[in-house]
């Protein structure tokens, strides 16, 4: 089964809106990935028309930014 945010090099390229970011992260508002923009989490945005995007490939390092802190965190608290 293909993982479900697996994207070509294309797609990877592809920008996205706050909007989308934020579906993507579960429903977050827009307010919440700016505060993560701001806290360096998620690259800070490039403009196209004066409007913020990210790049998905940007997106999903911040995914597997989290799975490793998550597992890292699991294998501290194993004996």
């Amino acid at each position: 089964m293909e993982h479900p945010f697996a994207a070509t090099e294309k797609e990877s390229e592809r920008l996205l809106d706050l909007e989308e970011v934020a579906k993507l992260l579960g429903g977050v508002s827009t307010r919440s990935v700016r505060r993560l923009i701001a806290r360096g989490d998620l690259p800070r945005p490039v403009k196209v028309l004066s409007s913020p995007r990210l790049y998905f490939s940007d997106v999903l390092d911040y995914f597997e930014r989290l799975k490793v802190r998550r597992d890292d965190a699991q294998k501290r608290r194993l004996p």
